[in-house]
C-alpha cells in the first residue's frame, strides 16, 4: 500500500491565536477514514519548518486532498509519497537510478 507524509508549516504571518485556534480544531478532528495514520507529530519548530508531520498509508492520493481541505486555511501543505529504507539495494539498480533522474549509466549518489 502507498505511503505519504505530509508536512504542515503555519501559513506566514500566522499569530499565536491561529496557532491555538488550529491545536483546538485538532481535539475533534477526524483523519479521512481511507487513510490508515501512522503517526501525528506536533513539532516544536522554528516558523520556516514544518510544524506537523502526518504519516498514512492510503491506496490513492484522497487522503491528501482531505488533509489540504481540512487544514489549507491554516498550513502551508506539502504532501509526499515516501518508502520505507530497504536492506538490499534492488536488483535493477539502473532502473531506480532513472526514476532518480540520474543520466543513464550511472547510479544514484
Amino acid at each position: 500500500m502507498p505511503l505519504f507524509v505530509a508536512f504542515l508549516s503555519f501559513k506566514p504571518g500566522s499569530s499565536l491565536a491561529q496557532g491555538m485556534a488550529a491545536f483546538e480544531r485538532r481535539k475533534t478532528f477526524q483523519h479521512p477514514p481511507r487513510a490508515r495514520l501512522l503517526g501525528e507529530y506536533w513539532v516544536a519548530a522554528p516558523p520556516d519548518k514544518p510544524q506537523v508531520v502526518l504519516v498514512w498509508e492510503a491506496d490513492d492520493d484522497g487522503p491528501g486532498d482531505y488533509y489540504e481541505a481540512a487544514w489549507g486555511d491554516l498550513f502551508d501543505i506539502t504532501v509526499c509519497r515516501a518508502t520505507r529504507p530497504v536492506t538490499e539495494l534492488p536488483a535493477d539498480l539502473g532502473g531506480l537510478a532513472t526514476a532518480l533522474g540520474a543520466p543513464s549509466g550511472t547510479s544514484p549518489s
